[in-house]
């Protein structure tokens, strides 16, 4: 029995690691939650699945309001606010040496026109910080949309270089949603077009692209370094799954060399064939 008829037998028996799959996407479960959700992880379709798309659906709320200026009327009103709460900070005037100042001066409680002054002034550095991390955070987001968009466009450039009548493409995301590389795939042929892995320390680690299969079989399909940020085509791989039987792609940063019979570390993208024939 194949992985998607056990999950079909016992729909409930999976309802947990759906709502794991939530918390891992939004980074909110807890240290034991994420191990166990993790260990599920690179067996199950499903959640890979459900990864890429809670993924893009935080994607597009992220950029779903234009940037906008906060109104004048922001810092009237946070000013109001910390004065109406009672809890603006207050701080004595700072001491000026203009001539020998005793101990017992530097102790003397601060005026009430001063703590006055200093809670007003409070108020508005805290709506003027207020202010401007609003601002930076949508330039912040701005700037970061425009990188993921560069980056799509270098890779469907690339990716469009090797397509041709026949072959198929599958992404592969990080957990988070991010594309990070391309298999082109032609036959038992494989292309991986990368853009975004972090380079990889040739003396002791490499790149594994496995892939599995629809029996829950997971075999290496190829190594690879990743020696530059840029984009980076890898070719003469081959896959050992027939086309209808092949499932998913992953790939995982191994500490050594050569593959290991079997993955050791948790997939860094992975990627899911949606049209197996």
């Amino acid at each position: 029995m194949t992985e998607r008829d056990t999950t079909s037998a016992r729909p409930h028996a999976h309802e947990p690691f759906e709502e794991l799959a939530v918390g891992h996407a939004l980074s909110s479960l807890e240290p034991e939650d994420e191990q166990a959700f993790l260990a599920h992880l690179p067996g199950c379709a499903a959640c890979q699945r459900a990864l890429v798309q809670h993924g893009d659906t935080l994607a597009h709320l992220s950029y779903a309001s234009e940037p906008a200026t906060p109104p004048a009327s922001l810092l009237d009103g946070i000013r109001a606010g910390v004065a109406a709460s009672g809890r603006a900070a207050s701080f004595p005037d700072p001491v000026v040496f203009d001539a020998p100042v005793s101990l017992a001066d530097r102790r003397r409680r601060p005026s009430a026109r001063a703590v006055r002054r200093t809670a007003a002034w409070t108020g508005v550095a805290a709506a003027a910080a207020l202010i401007g991390t609003l601002g930076i955070t949508n330039s912040a987001l701005r700037r970061d949309n425009e990188a993921q968009l560069a980056k799509g466009q270098r890779l469907a450039s690339t990716v469009q270089l090797l397509e041709h009548a026949g072959s198929r493409s599958v992404p592969l995301s990080t957990l988070g949603s991010s594309v990070q590389a391309v298999a082109v795939l032609d036959r038992d042929a494989v292309s991986l077009v990368v853009d975004g892995l972090a380079p990889n320390n040739r003396r002791n680690s490499t790149y594994v692209l496995w892939e599995k299969s629809a029996f829950g079989d997971v075999r290496v399909v190829g190594t690879f370094d990743v020696l530059h940020s840029g984009v980076d085509v890898v070719r003469g791989m081959r896959l050992h799954s027939g086309p209808g039987s092949l499932q998913s792609l992953l790939v995982t940063h191994e500490p050594s060399r050569t593959a290991p019979a079997r993955t050791t570390q948790p997939p860094v993208v992975t990627g899911v064939l949606t049209d197996r024939a």
